[in-house]
């Protein structure tokens, strides 16, 4: 590295490390509002699913990245490339024994650590930049409108069977999920009270004018019918 090199290279790290008390705080306030955002992100693709621990995590990731950040810039001369491998092997000891079960979950570690990055280096411009932009492409790809899955829904009925019926058979039950929807599948049957009611579990896509709750008074009218459940399939049990 030549002469010039370095010096733009201490020049660099003087104007990106913080030099005052307000400085660290107003990092460690904008790491706090970047894992706001990714916490907000994170609960609105894992829904019910989203785990309290791990929004915790982000949270600390975030700052302790941001902590890291401020510590590197703020170590002068050649010691500053000492801290930075020394860091990185204290770092590498540690291990998450955590098994992933969606692998979106290793995406928002990954923003994370950018985030506490931004933060710490004082480009916040580019924090905020890059939070929005993930932030916009995942609310697209949740409403895009080929996503057809996302009116596939579980109906779970309760009734009471007539005489020689069985819940497979029921006509009325068969016409009116016909009516709600399409691409019926019958997922399983058991029977309630010795026999007296039968559980019949479907699987269908609803039609594009039928909401949840407009299904559940529709099947609620069809005689024998006790109870009706409907879920959103990705809500019934962890990825």
């Amino acid at each position: 590295m030549s002469p010039t090199d370095y010096e733009f290279y201490q020049q660099t790290l003087l104007a990106l490390s913080p030099n005052t008390w307000i400085d660290i705080l107003l990092n460690f306030t904008i790491a706090i509002t970047y894992a706001f955002c990714v916490s907000l992100i994170y609960h609105h693709c894992r829904g019910l699913h989203a785990s309290r621990s791990f929004i915790q995590t982000l949270y600390m990731l975030t700052l302790i990245i941001t902590l890291i950040m401020m510590i590197i810039l703020s170590v002068r001369g050649a010691a500053a490339v000492a801290v930075a491998f020394g860091l990185m092997g204290a770092l590498s000891i540690i291990r998450f024994r955590t098994v992933v079960k969606d692998n979106r979950d290793t995406a928002f570690v990954f923003l994370s650590v950018g985030s506490g990055m931004a933060a710490g280096t004082g480009q916040w411009w580019i924090g905020f930049a890059g939070i929005t932009f993930v932030g916009v492409v995942l609310l697209l790809l949740e409403n895009a409108p080929w996503r057809g899955g996302s009116r596939r829904v579980i109906v779970k009925l309760t009734f009471r069977p007539g005489p020689g019926e069985s819940s497979d058979s029921n006509a009325d039950i068969s016409t009116m999920l016909s009516q709600i929807g399409s691409r019926i599948n019958m997922l399983h049957v058991r029977t309630l009270r010795l026999g007296e009611l039968i559980e019949a579990t479907y699987s269908l896509t609803l039609s594009q004018q039928v909401n949840p709750s407009y299904a559940v008074n529709q099947l609620l009218s069809v005689e024998g019918v006790e109870n009706v459940n409907i879920f959103n399939p990705s809500e019934l049990e962890e990825p």
